[in-house]
Parts: C-alpha cells; sequence; structure tokens
C-alpha cells in the first residue's frame, strides 16, 4: 500500500549557531580545528610531565604556549578562509616540529 501522509512540515525557526558555509570552508575549518587540538593535547600532555617533574619555568612556558593555541582554535570560529588556512599551516609546522622533538615513549 501506498502511504498519503504528507511529509512533516519544515521547521519554522532556522537552526541557530554560524551561518552556513561553503563545503570547502567547512571543511578547512574542521582540518585546522584537528591539528590545533592535536598540538593543544601536545602540550597538556607536557604540562602534567612538568608539574610531575616540578618544573616551575618549563610548566610556565608550557601554559602560556597552550593558551596561545586555545586562543587560536577560539579565533577559528570566526575566520575567514585566509585565516584558516594561515592558521592550519602554522600548526601543522608546529606540530612536525613538536613530534619531531618528542622522545619515543618506552
Amino acid at each position: 500500500m501506498h502511504d498519503s501522509t504528507p511529509p512533516p512540515p519544515s521547521s519554522p525557526n532556522p537552526p541557530s549557531g554560524p551561518a552556513p558555509e561553503r563545503g570547502g570552508d567547512a571543511v578547512e575549518r574542521e582540518v585546522a580545528r584537528e591539528i590545533v587540538g592535536t598540538v593543544i593535547a601536545w602540550y597538556s600532555k607536557q604540562l602534567l610531565l612538568a608539574r610531575h617533574s616540578g618544573d616551575e619555568q618549563r610548566l610556565e612556558q608550557l601554559k602560556a604556549q597552550r593558551l596561545e593555541c586555545v586562543e587560536d582554535q577560539r579565533r577559528l570560529d570566526e575566520a575567514g578562509p585566509q585565516e584558516i588556512t594561515r592558521i592550519a599551516t602554522a600548526y601543522t609546522a608546529r606540530w612536525k616540529e613538536l613530534d619531531a622533538a618528542t622522545p619515543p615513549e618506552s
């Protein structure tokens, strides 16, 4: 049998949040958010290690660097395509440096 029930009406209220983006911008923003998040996670781990070692100078340095990353991640919410690309490029390079400088876990 054929269902003759009409489809439900669309929501009268537009979705809240940022305006829809072009597909590429949304993907670029998400990629940038992921790489910044990876760098933030690295700093978070290093902060724990610095706390355990009692290295106050390194702890303060890591806190400042992590805060900078968090601010850049927030900046992505309002960033245009060029700023998104700049942040993604900068954090990709930063991650490569941090990863290369990190001794492997045993």
